[in-house]
């Protein structure tokens, strides 16, 4: 009669099972002995014998070592998956244990869109630190679609309809958008009267916009993509409304950018019986079961200091 081979083996206490775990995790990120070893401080054949002390516990093999590489097994690569989240979810329980009942601290890394941040995010800074100097702050101005997740972002702020997503998020404002010129582009070119005389306008188009070559349009609950040609276009906003305001064409762009020239005078709104539809401004973090305090009270700052915008 055969025998039980997991009879034969000791039990491994949980002290030891993370010891072994994190063994695997190391030489399985990296597929190699060597690597890991490097990582942990530990010698290669020490990382090996864990490796196989914990398939030996498992019964299967988790790894496939030849002279020249190791390479994961179909069984090893399904418990790396649910293994990094177990790993993921005890280094997140430090963290928040850690804080609790302390002030916020650490490192806190933002992203904000490049024209809304210089405008309304940048000159808020200082003071927050000021409230929170147990903060420290990195934050990067871009309209490219960050990962929160795998750039390691705590929070990010981002505008526009938001595609369904595992991400949290807090909004911040509606974000109101128009039709925009210059009056000498409109004395020069004239004033379009319809969505469809756009096409023979020059227009400053913003690179990002989800419609494409086409402006959404709104009137009497009926709804227009107007197709038009880009006269200029650019990934950040500032340069399109700099272009505006310099009389070369027609721009789409949120009141946030362009309240105070409308209020001058400098820019005229456009089509004005058409509405462009409201999306928002929100502030995003990693769904993660406990949130740290830093991020916590980054965005209740935010929903402070933006709160006129919200009028």
């Amino acid at each position: 009669m055969a025998r039980n081979n997991s009879s034969l083996i000791s039990p491994i206490s949980s002290e030891d099972k993370l010891a072994l775990l994190e063994a695997f995790v190391e030489t399985a990120r990296r597929l190699s002995f060597a690597g890991a070893s490097a990582t942990l401080n530990l010698t290669p054949s020490t990382i090996s014998r864990r490796v196989k002390r914990l398939e030996d516990s498992l019964g299967v093999q988790l790894l496939v070592r030849t002279t020249r590489r190791v390479t994961l097994t179909e069984a090893g690569e399904l418990y790396l998956n649910q293994v990094e989240r177990i790993i993921a979810d005890l280094e997140e329980a430090d963290v928040t244990a850690a804080s609790l009942g302390t002030r916020p601290a650490g490192l806190l890394n933002v992203t904000v869109p490049a024209t809304f941040g210089r405008l309304h995010v940048a000159q808020t800074i200082p003071t927050f630190l000021c409230r929170y100097p147990d903060i420290r702050v990195t934050i990067k101005f871009t309209d490219r679609f960050v990962d929160l997740v795998e750039e390691q972002v705590d929070v990010a702020i981002r505008i526009g309809k938001l595609e369904d997503s595992s991400l949290r998020l807090c909004k911040l404002a509606d974000n109101h958008r128009r039709l925009v010129a210059s009056p000498t582009y409109l004395e020069r070119y004239g004033v379009p009267k319809t969505p469809e005389a756009l096409s023979a306008h020059k227009c400053l188009h913003f690179s990002h916009l989800k419609t494409g070559h086409r402006w959404e349009l709104h009137k009497n609950n009926k709804s227009h993509l107007a197709p038009i040609t880009p006269w200029l276009q650019a990934n950040d906003a500032s340069v399109l409304f700099e272009a505006a305001i310099s009389g070369a064409g027609i721009a789409l762009l949120a009141d946030f950018i362009t309240s105070d020239a409308l209020q001058t005078g400098t820019l005229k709104p456009v089509l004005a019986d058409w509405t462009v539809p409201t999306t928002g401004i929100y502030a995003l973090y990693p769904d993660t079961r406990y949130l740290a305090a830093k991020t916590r009270v980054f965005i209740d700052y935010l929903v402070e200091v933006l709160s006129p915008m919200r009028k």
